[in-house]
């Protein structure tokens, strides 16, 4: 059975992640859906699954019984809660010997479908097929629904989308993360569309195309930068400062304030992975957009400036 690494994904195929301890199955599925175009990475265990789903992104994920660490139900779960796309179709291989409760327990964890003994070659290819369909529909619905019309900057939910993204690279890699909501000094001030106009340019024009950039709250906006400290994400601020003290429409938004927040612990070692079972990763990206727009709020009270907050 081929494997797949982070670099070995090809246009045209259908990456598979296979979670299954029993050779038979795997390779009954093989013989069926490779000739079809589906590509496997095996994990036989539900931890390894959960470390090779980050590197391989797959488009489909199919879970065996019997995995010596995790059921089925199990591994949907924390899978869904460790950061796999929600697009993507999880379905369970379902042996005669399970019982309704069983079935009834993984499509409740987040499974898409099941897979029954015995495995009809064509009912399989054509479920999966039918699935794939309904996961490109959601993608497109949520990219059209990521980005403001208007200034072409990511929404927060956006934002909070790829954060979680930039989070499991950094975490991955030992690299630090950093995130700084900007704003005017001044909150609340007239002319907003004015304001979001004003950032917005400068976002597109300042800000590395590597970094996340999007609205946070009103005309604040938060950019997420990879391999870069507190002080990397502080000298983006100064950038735009600077930028806009040359400009003449500069009123409407100089000067800017910052709060910002390096995702490291006091020992400079990367925070724990926010896929982590017990934690959900939406709510942690949330809450470091709100530590951070915190330290901005207490800037703008004490009169302006950047405001660090504490490793987060």
């Amino acid at each position: 059975m081929r494997s797949l690494t982070g670099n070995d994904i090809d246009v045209g195929v259908t990456n598979v992640l296979l979670v299954s301890a029993h050779d038979w199955f795997a390779s009954a599925l093989q013989a069926v859906l490779e000739p079809e175009g589906f590509i496997f990475a095996r994990a036989r265990s539900a931890r390894r699954a959960l470390r090779t789903v980050e590197n391989i992104e797959p488009e489909i994920v199919i879970i065996g019984e019997r995995l010596p660490d995790l059921d089925a139900a199990g591994l949907a779960s924390a899978l869904l809660t460790g950061g796999l796309k929600e697009s993507v179709p999880i379905l369970v291989y379902s042996p005669n010997f399970w019982h309704e409760r069983e079935q009834a327990a993984a499509m409740a964890a987040g499974a898409w479908d099941i897979i029954k003994e015995p495995v009809r070659p064509s009912l399989v290819v054509a479920k999966l097929r039918r699935l794939l369909e309904i996961k490109r529909l959601i993608e497109l619905t949520e990219e059209s629904s990521l980005t403001d019309g208007g200034t072409g900057l990511l929404n927060l939910t956006g934002l909070m989308r790829s954060m979680r993204l930039l989070e499991a690279a950094a975490q991955r890699n030992a690299a630090p993360l950093s995130c700084v909501v900007i704003g005017p000094s001044e909150a609340g001030a007239s002319d907003l569309e004015r304001q979001k106009n004003l950032a917005a340019d400068l976002c597109h024009r300042l800000v590395r195309e590597s970094d996340l950039c999007g609205w946070v709250a009103e005309a604040d906006f938060g950019v997420v930068a990879y391999n870069t400290t507190a002080a990397g994400v502080t000298s983006i601020v100064r950038r735009l400062n600077a930028s806009l003290a040359k400009r003449p429409d500069s009123e409407a938004l100089h000067p800017l304030s910052a709060g910002v927040v390096e995702f490291t612990v006091p020992d400079g070692t990367p925070t724990p992975p926010a896929r982590r079972i017990d934690r959900s990763p939406r709510i942690a990206s949330l809450s470091r957009l709100a530590a951070a727009q915190t330290a901005l709020r207490e800037a703008r009270h004490s009169g302006g400036g950047i405001r660090i907050a504490e490793n987060h």
